[in-house]
């Protein structure tokens, strides 16, 4: 089987987003991911001649992390189950998980307002709507989705709640996350795939 060459400076990435997971985004510096890789802060010049350059460099990594995984779901079957296997890589349901999502999170947040990381995570975020509106669209033309739905509002909200369920999760203790993710992710989607209720 193939295997995708390992990305250059992929082992500075790593350390990278380990301090943001651990520590926040605020405490990534060259330096502290010079530590955490164990490599001295010229090597990770080598790699990356800025802050701005690791950064954006990172974003992709966990991004791409983030799309490996979610290519390893079944899309086999009813479109829910598909997009509940889908959305399911977002949540923190482990400890791998919540580490992406405590990443993710951060560069989220920090992207608003950061010219290097904003427009990447424009396109990311267009892509993903695009994707699961495509979703939708075909569950429409399969009969599974009312087409009463609209597909691309429906994916932003479907984007928004796994958001929340990720930021309300983080605050809870380990050992009740899953409940409630697993549950208020399946009760979003019961509703959007509830029948269209006829009036008058």
């Amino acid at each position: 089987m193939d295997t995708a060459p390992p990305r250059r400076g992929a082992h500075v990435l790593d350390a990278a987003l380990r301090v943001i997971a651990e520590d926040g985004f605020a405490a990534l510096s060259m330096r502290t991911v010079a530590t955490a890789a164990g490599v001295s802060l010229a090597q990770v010049q080598y790699y990356f001649r800025s802050k701005d350059e690791l950064l954006a460099a990172a974003f992709e990594h966990v991004s791409a992390d983030v799309v490996a995984r979610a290519e390893q779901v079944d899309t086999n079957g009813p479109t829910r189950e598909v997009l509940r296997g889908l959305l399911h890589v977002w949540l923190p349901l482990d400890e791998e998980r919540e580490r992406a999502a405590r990443v993710w999170l951060a560069f989220t947040a920090a992207a608003a307002t950061s010219p290097t990381l904003g427009p990447s995570n424009a396109v990311l975020d267009a892509d993903l709507r695009t994707g699961f509106a495509e979703l939708l669209r075909e569950a429409q033309t399969s009969g599974e989705l009312p087409v009463d739905r609209d597909p691309d509002l429906e994916a932003a909200l479907l984007l928004a709640v796994v958001d929340g369920l990720v930021v309300q999760s983080l605050a809870l203790p380990a050992e009740r996350r899953a409940a409630l993710l697993v549950a208020a992710l399946d009760t979003h989607l019961n509703r959007l795939f509830a029948p269209a209720v006829r009036r008058g």
